[in-house]
């Protein structure tokens, strides 16, 4: 009854499903961590609230085409953008990496708590770098951290050129998947690319509308 009231209650604050539902895991998994050192006898159920399946929201070509068209929007961040769709990687990820010849090393302290390792061209190592002597120099911002500034800043830019609400930095991420497959590469190599830890959780980017994928990426 105290898990049902909680969840109420986090309704009531505006919390979406899926954020209700990261913090019943949360419970849940210091549920699982007390029993296993026995201060629970067993672990009180926790219902996740049910999410209807929903289509990747990703950037379509035109769009990033404008955000790269943008008068405002400094020659960095342009490029900047055009890296993460082009790697795929979680925002905080290049920030934690460390570049290697020409793979980009993520450690296990992702999100995935699995290590994985990226190649890069060389104007995406050039980026890179670029990346790493902003995040050294200071990143001339009054935000809490870089990963708030790179993402505040992407919002901007897409209620600049008029793009749904409903997409975001994170967006970007989505944006990789999608162009990925339409290019063929196959669902295994994509969860590899992405990081995922299941398969399952890559499937959903196969799910999609394919004409209306066809009209937002004629590039490809």
């Amino acid at each position: 009854s105290q898990m049902e009231r909680f969840t109420d209650w986090l309704g009531i604050r505006g919390l979406s499903k899926n954020t209700i539902n990261i913090h019943l895991r949360t419970i849940k998994t210091m549920f699982k961590y007390y029993l296993m050192v026995d201060k629970l006898n067993k672990i009180p159920h926790i219902q996740q609230l049910s999410v209807p399946e929903t289509e990747p929201i990703y950037i379509t070509d035109n769009e990033f085409q404008s955000i790269m068209e943008l008068d405002w929007l400094d020659d960095f961040y342009k490029r900047l953008f055009l890296f993460y769709r082009e790697i795929g990687v979680r925002l905080n990820e290049p920030m934690m990496s460390v570049l290697a010849g020409d793979w980009i090393d993520i450690p296990n302290t992702s999100k995935t708590k699995k290590g994985r390792n990226i190649e890069l061209d060389k104007p995406l190592q050039s980026i890179f770098n670029e990346l790493k002597d902003w995040l050294e120099n200071g990143f001339g911002s009054t935000l809490m951290t870089p990963d708030d500034h790179i993402s505040k800043m992407f919002k901007k830019a897409l209620r600049s050129i008029g793009a749904e609400e409903s997409k975001h930095f994170h967006s970007l991420r989505h944006t990789f998947a999608v162009r990925k497959l339409i290019q063929g590469t196959s669902i295994y190599d994509l969860k590899l690319l992405m990081g995922h830890s299941s398969v399952t959780t890559t499937e959903v980017y196969s799910n999609m509308n394919l004409k209306r994928v066809a009209q937002d990426f004629p590039t490809i």
